[in-house]
């Protein structure tokens, strides 16, 4: 029975472990600031995306040139809507 009892603990001390240096990795990761922004690369705008699946809207006054995906809603691009 002593045996048992050692691959219990043997066994809770590599799993604590692996919960523990998960833990540390997905709190770095979080942790890591988003790379920073050239202000140079931002310019005024003025244009209008509508979601394709639930309608909403927004109108973008900025955007950065290194990004030319359009804005994402519910989990979709949105389309340009131009306006007259």
């Amino acid at each position: 029975m002593t045996g048992n009892t050692f691959v219990d603990v043997l066994l809770a001390l590599v799993l604590g472990y692996l919960i523990w240096r998960i833990s540390i990795s997905v709190i770095r990761m979080l942790s890591t600031p988003p790379p920073e922004i050239d202000p140079d690369d931002v310019v005024r705008v003025d244009q209008d995306y509508r979601c394709t699946v639930c309608g909403a809207e927004l109108t973008m006054t900025a955007v950065n040139l290194a990004e030319d995906n359009p804005p994402r809603h519910c989990r979709e691009d949105m389309v340009p809507v131009w306006r007259p």
